[in-house]
């Protein structure tokens, strides 16, 4: 692992979300050199733990008081975090021991549950910026924040309020109630206080009482780490007191714990300076002109495995595309001509005339076939368009493969950060406001990043919630208890920490999207509101249903959704097919209330992920991150009925857009889309539209980006002129193939035999993984290595050999052996060392194997370096020169995918390189 990313991380979970520099460096130095305070902590190896968080909890920016003061310190606490820590100040008492279990099937209720991550990287991602622009403009990060949804903020309040009051119980919440299930007593929630019958209850009393002031310093340093402000503290006194001088000592307490957890000091580690103003929300007031418009995206989150979604089905002009489409997926994950709906590509520029779609989807065929449905073939994220044969990973300035950076990217379309901390949607939504259209954002259950505009507009991101409204604070202990939640997270002065200002902003929000959503309940179309299906994803579509029906009410006439699906990162098993029956029903209903409530034609739903997966399977039965897929868009208004953008042909390693295992370059850019979107939604100027979508200078707009008219029957873009590509600044010109062959080929992207496999368990690894081969005679085969002119040419491996004997390999080299390569003992299989081997390569494809010859197996891949003779080649370490093997024959093609192809032609045709304009001034409003 890369010490200074495991710094960060591990330093951002220990409480400041925003390290310096100075601090991840001194982090990093002891993870890296095993070492400590002068070797105090650690034992001097690479990777040690214990010197890491050593070196996190004694350093400075850790313990310093004074940094409390710092607006840019701290962190937003967890929500599990802040349950425990409840329980933990305030003497919870367990009548069995209490286990994890209690606090399962939570991350739908306050935002994080134990043993239950959405993915396998956590509840949050780590650079997650939040729609605040005190976070925005300072370039800070709150990854905690991206669980604060308003139902999930309130929800905790109710089960913190309620564990006070009752203790652990199913009262009218129960957030916490799983612990008593299966529990043999009676428990009744009728009189607030009571917590006898309650299998958990706090027992919390101060050790002095005599005053307001003991209470309220006690629970200060137990809740707040003395953080309570003496504004904030001042309000919650003026509420107890009089309860107090009743003589009602108990419920004064309970009074107190409660406002105290109301708090933004309870919630953040960082500095609180409000002016107990309440924050003033307020929607539109005037009815809007235009009529309504919106854009509905199913974000399937995991990297949705589409190539089983639309598939090459028969009538092809070059070769049999569904043939190719069989072989690259194996019998395991390829899809019988039975399984599959045809339909016809005749008017869409398409190699074979029909395709299928999966029997999944039928519902999305029946769309296409009533004209309603257009399919993105090949689509992804990209900067600009390129095949294999250019510096693809060069040219690419964002990190591909990974789930927290592609979601970043696709949320973001902003390849070269123009508009930084804003998403697509947000960007888009500022430009129609300008405009003059009446706009809305709303996330249910994900998009929050996507949705964020500049700061300047600063337009609210409502959470649409699956919850229906119910009225808070149900047999009270402070009758108004949200009214003085307000005032407790009320405006934040010039200098207020940054993560309260995040926390007391979403407090504002979250109550105003609730009783916003308790007056909806009351309107008349309302009240016979049945959404048809059941599941989660019904569920979120329902409620996006509810709040478009509510347009009127909230006087908006454009709004984007973003809906949330997860669970389609299936690395072992292909069970993509039961994702897809959930997403043809929930999209059946949904299109079936638009239609039954006038909002068909109006409505777009777009389908989105985080990347397309390999075609190829892996060893596991899954398949694994890749970069372009198959997407749709489906609407009333929808010019559809045709696949728009290129299908790959052929599906093998000859397409020269193929790098490996089945993984696509995209042939079309989701800035195409967006473009297309955008102008329907209502920009047209060029301007506008280059705000809203900072990269599209970078296509061709009459062959790479798509209009209004093309995907819509009611487009109205007036485009008659095509402007050509021009590129940003910061974009390399490509270079032609034999000038620049890639360098670095990841082991886990090519091909292996059954002796090999790709492994992940341990640290060091670049890339997705690494190959084990675990066996004698197993292989691992280079097979698309691009030679450029071909000549001198030095192979770089970088392997692991945890073992204290070495591991020998043999190499061949276009099929002809060129020796024995030993690869020494590494100390330890996160210890990774690349053995340099120079040879002879022909120009174009060169294929390159390399088998186990000891007992044990090989080394652990990791990748192989290539350098040609015009680049700088490290010295060998203590590696022998290999025999250079003469008369090399030029690889030849087979039909088979695993294979190489035909040779590049050594000398391509010049194309003339793109002007590059000087960059304009942004506008200053």
């Amino acid at each position: 692992t890369h010490p200074p990313f495991m710094a960060s991380r591990v330093i951002q979970r220990f409480g400041i979300s925003n390290p310096s520099p100075a601090f991840i460096e001194r982090v990093a130095t002891a993870y890296a050199t095993g070492s400590y305070d002068n070797g105090r902590f650690g034992s001097d190896s690479y990777g040690d733990l214990g010197a890491l968080v050593a070196a996190i909890l004694l350093d400075d920016e850790t313990r310093k008081p004074v940094l409390d003061s710092d607006p840019a310190h701290g962190h937003i606490r967890e929500p599990l975090v802040k349950v425990l820590s409840f329980f933990r100040s305030m003497g919870a008492s367990f009548e069995q021991p209490l286990s994890l279990s209690t606090l399962m099937s939570l991350e739908s209720r306050i935002g994080q549950g134990s043993y239950e991550p959405p993915s396998v990287f956590s509840f949050f991602l780590p650079e997650y910026t939040p729609n605040v622009p005190a976070l925005q403009t300072a370039g800070l990060v709150a990854p905690e924040s991206m669980v604060l949804s308003g139902d999930n903020l309130l929800e905790l309040h109710e089960a913190i309020f309620g564990f006070v009051k009752f203790g652990v119980k199913k009262c009218y919440t129960d957030s916490l109630e799983g612990y008593r299930v299966g529990l043999p007593w009676q428990m009744s929630c009728n009189e607030e206080g009571d917590t006898e019958t309650a299998p958990a209850r706090p027992t919390y009393l101060p050790p002095l009482a005599a005053s307001v002031d003991d209470i309220l310093d006690d629970l200060s340093i137990l809740l707040t780490s003395g953080r309570l402000t003496p504004k904030n503290r001042a309000v919650i006194k003026s509420v107890v007191e009089p309860e107090f001088n009743t003589g009602n000592l108990a419920k004064s307490i309970r009074m107190a714990q409660q406002l105290l957890f109301a708090t933004p000091e309870f919630h953040s580690t960082s500095v609180t300076r409000n002016l107990n103003k309440v924050r003033e929300l307020t929607g539109y007031t005037e009815p809007p002109a235009a009529p309504y418009k919106a854009v509905v995206l199913l974000m399937m989150l995991g990297g949705a495995d589409s190539w089983n979604l639309l598939v090459p089905h028969s009538n092809c002009a070059i070769g049999n595309q569904y043939q190719e489409y069989k072989t690259a997926r194996g019998s395991s994950h390829s899809l019988s001509t039975t399984k599959l709906t045809p339909i016809s590509a005749l008017s869409s520029d398409q190699n074979c005339n029909t395709f299928g779609v999966t029997e999944d989807l039928d519902y999305l065929a029946e769309l296409y076939n009533a004209g309603k449905t257009i399919f993105f073939p090949n689509t992804g994220i990209l900067a600009k368009s390129m095949t294999k044969h250019d510096d693809w990973n060069g040219d690419t300035p964002f990190q591909l493969g990974a789930h927290n950076s592609m979601v970043h990217e696709f949320y973001r379309n902003d390849a070269f950060n123009e508009r930084p901390n804003s998403g697509v949607f947000g960007r888009m939504l500022d430009q129609l406001k300008l405009r003059g259209y009446q706009t809305a954002a709303n996330a249910a259950g994900a998009g929050s990043a996507m949705l964020t505009g500049d700061t300047q507009y600063n337009h609210p991101i409502r959470g649409v919630t699956t919850n229906n409204p119910d009225s808070l604070n149900k047999i009270p202990t402070v009758e108004n208890i949200y009214d003085i939640m307000k005032e407790l997270n009320g405006v934040g002065e010039h200098d207020n920490g940054v993560m309260s200002e995040a926390w007391s902003s979403r407090v504002a929000s979250g109550l105003f999207e609730h009783e916003e959503a308790i007056e909806f309940a009351q309107l008349p179309q309302f009240s016979d509101h049945d959404y048809p299906g059941e599941g989660s994803l019904n569920g979120r579509f329902g409620s996006v249903m509810k709040s478009m029906k509510s347009r009127g009410y909230r006087k908006v006439n454009r709004e984007f959704y973003v809906v949330k699906h997860d669970g389609y990162d299936h690395h072992g098993g292909n069970d993509v097919s039961g994702k897809f029956k959930s997403v043809n029903d929930a999209i059946r209903n949904f299109v079936g209330e638009l239609k039954s409530n006038g909002l068909w034609e109006s409505t777009v739903l777009v389908m989105g992920s985080d990347f397309g997966r390999s075609l190829n399977p892996n060893s596991s039965g899954g398949s694994d991150h890749a970069w372009g897929g198959n997407y749709f868009m489906v609407g009333g208004s929808v010019r559809g009925g045709k696949i728009l953008g290129k299908y790959p042909q052929p599906l093998t390693p000859d397409h020269p857009n193929w790098i490996g295992r089945g993984r696509f370059i995209p042939t079309t850019s989701w800035d195409a889309i967006w473009n297309g979107i955008g102008q329907w939604m209502g920009l047209h100027d060029e301007d506008e539209l280059n705000e809203a979508i900072p990269n599209r200078g970078s296509f061709d707009t009459c062959t790479e980006l798509f209009t209004d008219k093309d995907l819509f029957i009611d487009g109205a873009c007036t485009c008659s002129e095509c402007e050509t590509v021009t590129w940003p600044p910061t974009t390399p010109l490509t270079s032609a193939p034999t000038q620049a062959p890639r360098t670095k080929y990841q082991a886990e992207d090519q091909d292996w035999d059954s002796g090999a496999k790709v492994s992940y368990g341990n640290s060091g690894w670049t890339g997705e993984g690494y190959v084990n081969m675990g066996e004698k005679n197993s292989w691992v085969q280079f097979g698309t290595v691009d030679g450029g002119a071909g000549g001198a040419c030095t192979l770089g491996f970088r392997y692991s050999v945890g073992s204290s004997q070495p591991r020998s390999c043999s190499l061949k080299v276009n099929g002809v052996s060129v020796g024995t390569v030993t690869f020494s003992s590494t100390e330890s299989w996160d210890a990774w060392e690349i053995d340099y081997v120079e040879t002879i390569c022909v120009p174009g494809y060169n294929v390159i194997r390399i088998t186990a010859t000891t007992g044990e197996g090989g080394p652990n891949f990791d990748r192989m370096d290539f350098l040609t003779a015009n680049t700088n080649t490290p010295q060998p370490t203590n590696q022998p020169t290999m025999p250079v093997p003469t008369n090399l024959p030029t690889p030849k093609p087979t039909s088979q995918p695993t294979n190489n192809p035909t040779p590049l032609p050594t000398s391509p045709p010049t194309t003339a390189a793109p002007t590059v304009p000087q960059p304009t001034s942004q506008p200053t409003n």
